[in-house]
């Protein structure tokens, strides 16, 4: 906060190219990512919902049926079911079950859109089911969407390209980056869409109908984060709270009706967890709320059949470690509360042979 004065003065000295690609270097650096080489096919934008917009109104504009992955955070189907896109799901369960690429190749559409690591389960690819997805989109003419949002909170960044991967396979694709996950300070986020080369004019017309340019004091700042996690290293920047709450909850929630689905090395900012008891998601939601403690209910992320979150929750752990573990002791109390009065008789019930 000392130094924004002097990012102000440094902005107004500098050109907004200038700080867009020193931007987009850094983050993909961070990354262990070449830079494609054709920068006008980096765009950025005032955050990642902007950017799913642009993507949702090609797909709508040109009539093409998008494979959805499920369970995923909801702003991504909400906003491709506004812009009135066609949708099936791409479900975990049958990745598990055949694996993601016989069960994406198996899929009836135009666009896979898939996120990797997927908030909340954390889901990720490995390297031979996304070149194996790759080589499939390719030869089929698909649209490959790949929204990466979550890639930093890995705790080993992965070996291998993926960028390399897209750009020598002759694949369309988009990819959707975001810092608002990993360094969420206020609101100062930015978006940032890769594209194949044949999807850039489609990509850049729809780009340039919603912004003419982010902030340059954001970019700034968000480049000094980005330096920061490089120079410190993730573990002690953007990992930090996110281990630390982890070990908070599964202290606080153990021996509670929730079971963690997520492992303590998740490469995702959340948890997600089952109830198993006689109490759902919404029940704990609403009870939750009430005193001031917020989660999501898992019918929320099941776009196509939301009655499969009835007993799962998510909760968010980018959050300052204090309030999460006042957080955390409210929940144990209010699921021990409502799985009792769950067990308990109705006064006066008659028991019916």
């Amino acid at each position: 906060m000392e130094r924004l004065p002097e990012f102000f003065h440094e902005v107004r000295q500098r050109s907004q190219l200038d700080l867009e690609h020193e931007f987009v270097l850094a983050f993909l650096a961070l990354a262990g990512e070449p830079a494609v080489a054709d920068s006008r096919r980096h765009m950025l934008s005032y955050s990642a919902s902007c950017a799913i917009t642009m993507v949702a109104s090609h797909c709508a504009r040109f009539g093409r049926r998008v494979g959805l992955i499920e369970p995923v955070f909801d702003n991504i189907s909400s906003i491709l079911m506004r812009e009135g896109v066609m949708l099936t799901p791409l479900r975990e369960s049958e990745f598990a079950a055949r694996g993601a690429a016989e069960a994406v190749a198996a899929s009836e559409c135009e666009v896979v859109w898939l996120v990797s690591p997927n908030n909340p389960t954390g889901w990720t690819l490995s390297e031979s089911e996304f070149g194996a997805i790759v080589a499939d989109c390719a030869a089929r003419g698909r649209l490959l969407v790949l929204d990466t949002s979550f890639r930093f909170f890995h705790r080993e960044l992965q070996p291998w390209s993926m960028y390399e991967m897209l750009e020598t396979s002759g694949v369309s694709y988009v990819v959707l980056e975001d810092t608002g996950k990993t360094w969420s300070t206020n609101e100062i986020k930015v978006g940032l869409v890769i594209c194949s080369q044949d999807m850039y004019p489609e990509m850049f017309r729809l780009h340039d109908d919603l912004l003419q340019a982010v902030s340059p004091l954001h970019l700034r700042m968000l480049i000094e984060f980005i330096q920061d996690s490089r120079d410190r290293g993730r573990a002690a920047t953007v990992l930090r709270y996110v281990t630390e709450n982890r070990a908070i909850l599964r202290a606080e929630l153990a021996g509670t009706p929730l079971t963690f689905l997520t492992g303590p090395d998740s490469p995702v900012s959340v948890d997600w967890l089952r109830i198993d008891a006689d109490f759902d998601a919404e029940d704990l939601y609403r009870a939750l709320a009430e005193e001031g403690v917020h989660i999501l209910a898992g019918g929320n992320f099941y776009w196509s059949t939301p009655s499969l979150g009835d007993r799962l929750v998510r909760i968010a752990l980018s959050r300052d470690p204090a309030d999460v573990r006042l957080g955390a002791e409210v929940l144990r109390a209010t699921a021990f509360r409502l799985a009792q009065t769950a067990e308990r008789p109705l006064l006066g019930a008659v028991a019916v042979e």
